[in-house]
């Protein structure tokens, strides 16, 4: 069985439609059980375990068995949220994909904080290697890195000189990648959980952004990036990390090399296809060999982008998210 979401809500049409709406989702790995009464729920208690309880605003919690809760949320009839609450108050009253958005976030970071930091076999490195930044190439790599943490546990790390809003609701970010960049400079223990203390999250999908200045990545080493792959292989619980990396630099293509794939995101114009190609020439004179891992593929213009910002929903219709589904389902 897998793990199980359980909703107890004097609403019950509410409970039931929103549980309706979430065992429709492919992508939503957990049982979904809705309880009308109390003494249900009390009686499930006793011998079965719920991962995240949903628990409806003025419902005593007071008398259930919270050792077979792990997570308890409530659902909130207001949008202002009560500082004094004793736990996470989600706002209910909104579109579902929203609502559920909120909790995957919540959960993901509470299980990021607690997990033990084990992989055995290490991440999968993934880079898109960008040469010349475009919206349209930073799209690509966000779909990309979205689309994989539907079936996988992703760190994403974009390393924009110059980063702008093109994912419009996903977490605000101050200077944390700045900051775990002067860290690792340092060379402080315990890198890795350093950098977990500064991940925001989107759904499944756990983020490091956020630079005072873009010089903070033009400070990177080779040696840090050494450092910094070889510390992400051996003591993260995360399947997969996707960097964004922007610029052709020592330490980028030290990036490159410690990569397993590198995706090379292309519009279709002569200037690109130059430009990979003298990349290519430039890396083979330092004795790069980088054929194996490059996947090169050309990317549409979206009009629709135009220096604008989009929601995760309206990134899905964009032609940029099938071939992103594609380069996955090649992997």
């Amino acid at each position: 069985m897998d793990k199980v979401l359980a909703i107890f809500d004097s609403d019950s049409i509410y409970a039931t439609r929103f549980m309706e709406y979430l065992k429709k989702r492919k992508d939503f790995d957990f049982d979904v059980i809705v309880f009308t009464r109390k003494d249900s729920l009390e009686e499930y208690l006793k011998n079965h375990r719920i991962e995240l309880l949903l628990l409806g605003e003025g419902i005593d919690s007071g008398e259930l068995a919270k050792d077979n809760i792990k997570y308890l949320y409530r659902l909130s009839e207001r949008p202002v949220k009560d500082k004094g609450s004793e736990y996470p108050l989600i706002y209910k009253y909104r579109q579902a994909q929203e609502v559920i958005a909120e909790i995957i976030s919540s959960y993901a970071k509470s299980e990021n904080q607690t997990a033990p930091h084990v992989n055995a076999e290490g991440p999968d490195i993934i880079t898109v290697f960008v040469p010349a930044p475009d919206e349209d190439k930073l799209t690509f790599a966000w779909s990309l890195a979205i689309l994989l943490s539907e079936r996988r546990k992703v760190l994403f790390i974009p390393l924009e000189l110059l980063p702008i809003p093109v994912i419009l609701n996903v977490p605000d970010s101050s200077q944390e990648l700045s900051e775990f960049i002067y860290y690792l400079k340092e060379e402080n223990p315990n890198i890795i959980m350093k950098m977990k203390s500064l991940l925001e999250y989107s759904g499944n999908l756990s983020i490091l952004r956020g630079l005072s200045h873009g010089f903070d990545i033009q400070s990177l080493t080779k040696e840090d990036l050494i450092t910094w792959t070889c510390e992400l292989r051996a003591h993260t619980d995360y399947e997969v990390v996707v960097f964004y990396a922007e610029h052709y630099s020592d330490p980028m293509t030290e990036l490159i090399r410690q990569s397993d794939v590198v995706y090379v995101p292309l519009l279709n114009r002569s200037f690109d296809k130059e430009l990979i190609k003298e990349c290519e020439r430039q890396m083979d004179f330092i004795g790069m060999d980088i054929k194996n891992k490059l996947c090169k593929m050309i990317i549409p213009r979206e009009e629709c982008l135009n220096g604008k910002g989009i929601t995760l929903q309206e990134l899905q219709t964009l032609r940029v998210w099938s071939i992103a589904k594609q380069c996955i389902n090649d992997l």
